[in-house]
């Protein structure tokens, strides 16, 4: 479906997997079918990714971590250009502030704005 470290616009992963454009984690029938991050808000992606305390992001982050299956995750690189780095599936999903305080050093969120960091291993 995507080619590692390929370069592809939101409108080809929103053709490809559905969801949202907009969304940071895009969901399609109740499952998030990609993940699409931004570095100056998760600077240890895509091993690492941090869900902010807005009502989306808890969602989007709660549906995650409930997910089996393998997603495909693209790293922003400019605007409307993100580059597939692989697919990865949760391994850890950490809601207490403390558990989740290293991994928001650096993410441009305070520990107040996070609701959920999902530790992710590769799939593929």
């Amino acid at each position: 479906m995507f080619e590692l470290s390929k370069q592809y616009s939101r409108e080809a992963i929103h053709s490809a997997c559905g969801g949202s454009k907009q969304a940071f984690l895009p969901a399609k029938n109740g499952r998030v079918v990609a993940a699409c991050l931004r570095m100056d808000l998760n600077p240890q992606a895509p091993d690492v990714i941090i869900c902010d305390g807005s009502a989306s992001g808890r969602a989007a982050g709660r549906t995650l971590a409930a997910q089996r299956d393998a997603i495909p995750v693209f790293i922003k690189i400019e605007v409307d250009s993100y580059r597939f780095v692989g697919l990865f599936a949760v391994c850890e999903s950490l809601t207490a502030p403390l558990d989740c305080a290293p991994y928001v050093s650096n993410s441009g969120f305070t520990p107040g704005q996070v609701s959920r960091v999902l530790k992710m291993r590769r799939c593929q």
